[in-house]
């Protein structure tokens, strides 16, 4: 008798929204999964990153950094140019310096110990997260990235999975080399036109098997939060969008 297929977890993105990462954390344990991986960017643009960063650095789930992590630690205006999206604007500035001064010491430390990548073998697949691409933390892989490339970096990467976050957008892309390259969205601020939580199951048998899900969970009382921090109102119209 064959074993059963692990059921693997792929979070990315919750970006400090504690309620989607609530509801994204009992959908997963509903559904029997049984690893986790977060490919990073637990902070920013909503307000409560230390919760967040403590809810998976108790549950032990594996975890990379992502950009806006990146750029918090290094801190300051050096911190945005060099890790978030250039030419960054005035309200999501003010954004990123709330969230600089909101960190406390432990999310700090947490932060800075995730790795930018993780190589693993699980169920015999040889995996690589990262949270931009294989080249760069902050490049954006949209959903119609070039097959060619996703392909050239399975090959060199040696991997038969590659798992990327930060568009916040998903999608699976099954390739002509056999291998896969997925995107589970983000948790915590959906770019994609839906404004749930997203993040994706794979279940690791005989063949691959990936479902992208979504949940719903409370996003006005997490866009009011935004409000009464004195956060930029764009951000919570953004949030409720999808968008």
């Amino acid at each position: 008798m064959s074993n059963p297929p692990l059921r693997l977890a792929v979070l990315s993105d919750p970006h400090a929204n504690l309620a989607a990462l609530t509801a994204v954390s009992e959908d997963l344990r509903r559904r029997g999964a049984q690893r986790v991986l977060v490919l990073g960017d637990l902070v920013g643009y909503l307000t409560r990153p230390n919760q967040v960063a403590a809810w998976v650095a108790e549950r032990g789930w594996e975890c990379i950094a992502g950009n806006y992590d990146l750029a918090v630690l290094a801190g300051g205006r050096q911190g945005a140019d060099r890790f978030l999206k250039p030419g960054i604007g005035p309200e999501p500035l003010a954004v990123f310096h709330w969230t600089e001064a909101a960190l406390d010491s432990a999310t700090r430390a947490f932060l800075a110990s995730l790795p930018l990548r993780l190589e693993l073998t699980i169920a015999g697949r040889r995996i690589l997260a990262v949270h931009g691409s294989p080249d760069q933390v902050r490049q954006y892989v949209f959903p119609d990235h070039p097959r060619a490339e996703l392909e050239s970096w399975l090959a060199r990467e040696r991997a038969d999975l590659l798992l990327m976050g930060h568009t916040h957008q998903p999608f699976v892309a099954r390739l002509a080399n056999g291998g896969l390259a997925l995107n589970p969205g983000s948790v915590g601020y959906p770019k994609d036109g839906d404004p749930r939580a997203s993040y994706a199951l794979v279940e690791l048998g005989p063949e691959v098997a990936v479902e992208i899900i979504r949940v719903a969970y409370d996003a006005a009382a997490e866009a009011d939060r935004l409000a009464a921090a004195g956060l930029p109102p764009s951000g919570a119209a953004r949030l409720l969008a999808g968008r």
